[in-house]
């Protein structure tokens, strides 16, 4: 009879409880839901992205073997995570294709993460995951040097020739970049203005994946001058750095009787006298005397040349400078 009592009474409290559990069910399924979703929003809010950028490092590139084509500098890694793991995260990536065993060819190689770290617990994303890789055979050619240039001359000169030194280098790379290589170039010369003969030093510019015995070469440009000649005559000749205590005995003015300059033909109209100076330096003359063979000095145009002079030098006589009475009142 007791347990008879007991059983109801058990039966009684399951469904008692069972009735509070289904009690607004529908209420409190949707706030398990809301909760269940405040959670990974709180969760979530807390994920970051963070990209790194680094350097592939191309390893074990089999023997006598190169790369022939353009392979990207650097490639992006991308992490996700959670703030609350970013002090077990890694501050920067390496990167590397292994190349060993490899055949000539193109294939597409696999970007691997170098380090010691397990990277198998992070969500990463390596962006190209692949990289397409052409190997060839190392091979040497012997090509001229030729030079570019860039501007307009002085006078619309045009270039005549243009000498390089050394003329030509040996290249090697890849075979098939080499085989299509005829000739290599230097960097641009400028000669914009330039009128007399021009020499530089230039660097030669490689294509990528060739190298060369020769780096920078000597360049001599010369240009077709269309060069002719004026003369001018009768032209006084200036004194220069005489001391002032002497003076030339001979009071009459030196002369040139003919002066003959080159020059373009389309400058050549523009030339005067006036554009010319002629001048005896006497720095070197300290003491009175007949002084013989003084050189002419000739200040010309720029881009005119020197052809003829006549006569080139004087011989002059140096006195003592005449003291007139007004100086003489001005000593006293």
């Amino acid at each position: 009879m007791k347990n008879k009592k007991t059983s109801d009474l058990s039966k009684f409290s399951f469904k008692k409880t069972l009735s509070r559990l289904t009690n607004r069910l529908g209420i409190k399924l949707l706030c398990l839901l809301m909760s269940f979703l405040l959670f990974l929003f709180v969760r979530y809010q807390k994920e970051y992205t963070k990209d790194y950028v680094t350097k592939i490092n191309i390893k074990n590139i089999p023997s006598r073997l190169l790369i022939a084509n353009d392979i990207p500098e650097n490639i992006t890694i991308t992490l996700k995570g959670f703030k609350d793991n970013i002090y077990e995260l890694p501050t920067e990536f390496s990167t590397y294709i292994d190349l060993t065993n490899s055949v000539i060819g193109s294939n597409m190689y696999e970007v691997l993460l170098a380090g010691d770290i397990d990277y198998s617990k992070m969500n990463i994303t390596v962006n190209p995951s692949e990289i397409p890789i052409i190997l060839d055979e190392l091979a040497y050619k012997t090509v001229p040097i030729k030079v570019p240039t860039v501007g307009k001359s002085a006078y619309g000169l045009k270039i005549d020739n243009i000498k390089v030194n050394p003329s030509n280098a040996i290249i090697s790379g890849p075979k098939t970049l080499v085989s299509s290589i005829d000739e290599i170039k230097t960097y641009n010369i400028d000669i914009t203005d330039k009128y007399l003969d021009y020499s530089a030093i230039s660097r030669v510019h490689l294509p990528r994946n060739i190298k060369s015995d020769v780096s920078r070469v000597n360049v001599n440009i010369i240009f077709d001058k269309n060069l002719g000649k004026v003369e001018f005559n009768n032209i006084a000749i200036k004194i220069d750095n005489l001391n002032e205590k002497f003076q030339i005995k001979d009071n009459n003015p030196l002369i040139i009787n003919k002066i003959i300059l080159e020059a373009n033909k389309i400058m050549m109209s523009n030339l005067s006298p006036d554009d010319i100076r002629l001048y005896l330096d006497l720095t070197e003359l300290t003491n009175t005397g007949m002084y013989s063979n003084i050189s002419i000095e000739a200040n010309i145009p720029v881009n005119t040349r020197l052809i003829e002079i006549e006569p080139s030098f004087f011989d002059i006589e140096i006195i003592e400078r005449e003291i007139k009475d007004n100086d003489t009142a001005n000593t006293n």
